[in-house]
């Protein structure tokens, strides 16, 4: 008879399924892209859709779970603007001044960040098991992503090393102060306050967003769904179980993921050098899943 899994392994189970449906993200993206819709009106309506979608599961199933103290509304509200919203935003302006693989690899590299930071700030400790997978996963994921690497200007690395900054913050401040809030409702807060925030800064009137959905509305809700309410919420279920660090690595998979959805969906072709970072990558998760619950 089988074990069940343990509330640890429910955890990594998580944060890897959450991986796989943001790795979706860069097929939604360049479908979306293909049609007209720019990158940030593409992410307010994501964000928007996912938190309306979120807010009335939760209102048909357990509504109480919306009312959350003035600390926790306003923690995952500011999560949502501060976090999802600037890195995204941070993301896309480095991605139209620096090649597509250096803005992936930029972004990623804050599983360091938040490995370095959340020892101060959470009291979080790795381990040497912990660091070996770091080091492995990262010059896996520097395979995976490799290719040409370009900068038109030096100013758009800062931005590409602020949407790493920034996501980082948010995974050590989620796991700080939404640990104790189940993840639907987190989700719903952090989603509706980054939609909001980013609704008013891409969207001058109500009529651009009505005219996307009329004529794209499966394609932007099923971005939504998958690379939001399905991602965002199986994350932060996930990081209430295991270390922010642990989770930071484990979410490597989503560019492993967006490899192989780009490769069976898009027509894209492999590298030896990609095959070779992504066999690195899920080495690292291996030894990571023997590293004893530091929690």
């Amino acid at each position: 008879m089988k074990k069940p899994l343990t509330f640890r392994q429910i955890g990594f189970l998580q944060i890897i399924l959450s991986g796989a449906c943001f790795g979706a993200l860069g097929f939604f993206g360049k479908k979306a892209y293909a049609v007209g819709i720019l990158p940030g009106e593409l992410l307010a309506l994501r964000y928007s859709i996912s938190a309306l979608l979120t807010g009335m599961i939760i209102i048909l199933t357990k509504p109480k779970t919306l009312i959350l103290s003035r600390f926790e509304l306003i923690s995952s509200l500011a999560l949502g603007i501060f976090g999802y919203a600037l890195f995204s935003n941070m993301f896309f302006i480095a991605l139209s001044g620096l090649s597509a693989s250096l803005t992936v690899l930029l972004l990623y590299t804050y599983p360091v960040i938040v490995a370095v930071l959340a020892q101060f700030i959470l009291g979080e400790k790795l381990g040497r098991m912990g660091f070996l997978s770091l080091i492995i996963v990262s010059i896996g994921l520097t395979g995976l992503v490799w290719g040409e690497w370009s900068v038109s200007e030096p100013r758009f690395l800062l931005f590409g090393i602020g949407s790493a900054f920034f996501y980082a913050l948010y995974i050590m401040y989620s796991r700080k102060y939404l640990n104790s809030i189940p993840a639907m409702p987190s989700s719903f807060y952090v989603q509706l306050g980054a939609g909001i925030i980013l609704s008013l800064i891409h969207f001058q009137t109500g009529a651009r967003p009505l005219e996307i959905l009329k004529t794209h509305a499966q394609l932007v809700i099923s971005m939504a769904i998958i690379c939001s309410l399905f991602a965002m919420t199986l994350f932060l279920a996930g990081l209430r179980r295991i270390s922010s660090s642990e989770a930071s690595i484990l979410s490597t998979t989503e560019p492993l993921f967006g490899v192989l959805i780009a490769v069976l969906f898009l027509g894209e072709k492999l590298q030896l050098i990609q095959i070779v970072g992504g066999i690195l990558i899920l080495a690292g998760m291996l030894i990571l899943s023997s590293k004893k619950n530091t929690l």
